[in-house]
């Protein structure tokens, strides 16, 4: 009987805490100290305004300037020789710097992308992708 007993003030016991524990749905408060900045998930000293987690749109849409920020820092991985430099432009932004050279051909033009510590360089020719170098 005691030991009957034990074991069901320990699941009692652990129900409490866990019922007790705020949820993740509560959001939380970010909380600026003397040792840096704390999230809490009681209000902070200074009155902080609570913060609500990201939803599923919020989620999704840093999901998808990650993957953007992946293609732009390695282009050749989506884009190819032939297509539109203005699908570059439009994803990644305009380039840190354009050098136009002109060739028998006609105008070149060398994109330059900052990427890390380098640069990468799109070559385009009439509106055209004609090579990449990342």
């Amino acid at each position: 009987m005691k030991r009957v007993f034990l074991r069901w003030a320990g699941w009692v016991g652990c129900a409490l805490l866990f019922a007790s524990s705020p949820t993740a749905a509560e959001g939380y408060f970010k909380c600026e100290t003397a040792n840096g900045i704390e999230y809490a998930d009681a209000p902070c000293e200074d009155g902080a305004s609570r913060r609500d987690l990201p939803d599923q749109y919020e989620r999704e849409q840093r999901r998808a300037e990650q993957r953007r920020f992946a293609v732009c820092f390695r282009p050749s991985r989506v884009f190819s020789p032939g297509d539109a430099v203005s699908d570059l432009a439009e994803l990644c932004g305009q380039p840190r710097r354009v050098r136009r050279l002109t060739t028998p051909d006609g105008v070149e033009e060398r994109w330059e992308y900052r990427q890390g510590q380098g640069s990468l360089f799109v070559f385009v020719e009439k509106g055209a992708i004609t090579a990449i170098r990342d």
